[in-house]
């Protein structure tokens, strides 16, 4: 049986609509399935002996951002400790889908030759930094580019939106509570002596995950604040991906310090009424790769990203195992990962073929 079918009678009419879009239907629902491709990954090649790293756990095209800090791959929901070679796996699977023309081939030779040439450089030498993709490229893909938190707000756009169509009671106890747990964890209580609450609502996340959007205001002179403090992931711990720390707020974090340093700003965690919850202030100029790629882009990203996971990978080993053995194992099992990886992606398109063709049948019925 395909692990990637799924049944459309379980979702939702806006889901489904969003699965059925012909542009990004098909990325959306392998985006959806990456705890299912892990799985698979465990069936399809052996993992027993891999070197096992800190995981970025995630990293796909749509997870690549570009603000004011810089340029990296974000989104550290699913970061665990696992088998370096996943994060290979499901990053290079990810461009495949994301490519212009969509062919037989899993990706050019010249992508996978670049994707390796930065993995290694940085591997090599974790001490450099890595590589951001060219703003020339990606300049026509920004989505949201603001001067200020004020502008972003004013523009009523993105996360600013779906907090005013859900609002809440700035007085409200539970989001004051939420909040001081979060800036106690930033050791930073005192920004509510200068500034206050003048905005609040709730969002649902891509995936399901409660966020609550919480605007912070300057009581005199300053600059407005715009807080996103989501649920976090829990996923399952198995024998081959587990969570080694106490709270996944920190595990987020950690995870950001290690593979895009800076990027992210103002980060901290808190357990509320027995939830963990991680945060970050929402930065007003934000561009995410949301487009289809021609080679050259295809190219800049994969090199970007390469030298973003190898470094990573590197400064985060376990045990005792010598980085050159992570290394010859790389050069080894390179091609043999982009089949696994092929096959995979091949999977997934067939399941998302016959979810899109039933859900037809459901509404022609």
């Amino acid at each position: 049986m395909n692990i990637f079918l799924k049944k459309p009678e379980n979702h939702t009419s806006s889901l489904s609509k969003k699965y059925l879009d012909s542009e990004r239907g098909l990325f959306l629902y392998f985006r959806h399935m990456a705890i299912p491709m892990q799985r698979r990954f465990t069936q399809l090649y052996e993992h027993k002996g891999v070197p096992r790293v800190f995981l970025h756990g995630n990293p796909h095209i749509e997870n690549y951002t570009i603000n004011d800090e810089g340029a990296a791959m974000i989104d550290f929901d699913r970061s665990r400790m696992g088998i370096y070679a996943w994060d290979i796996v499901r990053f290079l699977a990810s461009i495949s889908l994301k490519r212009h023309k969509q062919e037989e081939n899993f990706l050019s030779d010249f992508v996978l030759e670049y994707f390796l040439e930065g993995y290694l450089r940085s591997f090599r030498a974790p001490h450099l930094p890595y590589k951001p993709i060219s703003t020339k490229v990606n300049r026509a893909k920004f989505t949201v580019w603001h001067n200020s938190t004020e502008e972003y707000l004013q523009a009523n756009i993105k996360w600013a939106k779906r907090m005013r169509n859900n609002p809440l009671n700035i007085d409200d106890q539970d989001i004051n509570a939420l909040l001081k747990g979060f800036l106690k964890s930033r050791d930073e209580l005192g920004l509510l002596c200068s500034h206050q609450i003048t905005e609040a609502g709730q969002a649902t996340g891509t995936f399901g995950n409660q966020r609550v959007l919480i605007v912070l205001s300057p009581r005199n002179e300053g600059n407005s604040i715009f807080l996103d403090i989501k649920t976090v992931y829990q996923d399952p711990d198995n024998k081959w991906y587990y969570n080694p720390f106490k709270h996944h707020g920190i595990r987020m974090i950690e995870a950001s310090k290690l593979y895009a340093p800076g990027i992210e700003q103002r980060l901290g965690y808190t357990t509320y009424q027995s939830k963990q919850y991680w945060g970050r202030e929402i930065p007003p100029k934000n561009a995410k790769v949301k487009v289809n790629l021609n080679t050259s882009e295809q190219v800049d990203i994969a090199y970007s990203v390469g030298t973003q996971l190898g470094s990573a990978h590197r400064k985060s080993m376990q045990g005792d195992v010598e980085p050159i053995v992570l290394e010859k194992h790389l050069l080894n099992e390179y091609q043999t990962l982009t089949i696994v990886a092929h096959q995979m992606n091949k999977e997934l398109i067939q399941a998302y073929q016959q979810y899109t063709q039933q859900l037809s049948r459901i509404k022609a019925g």
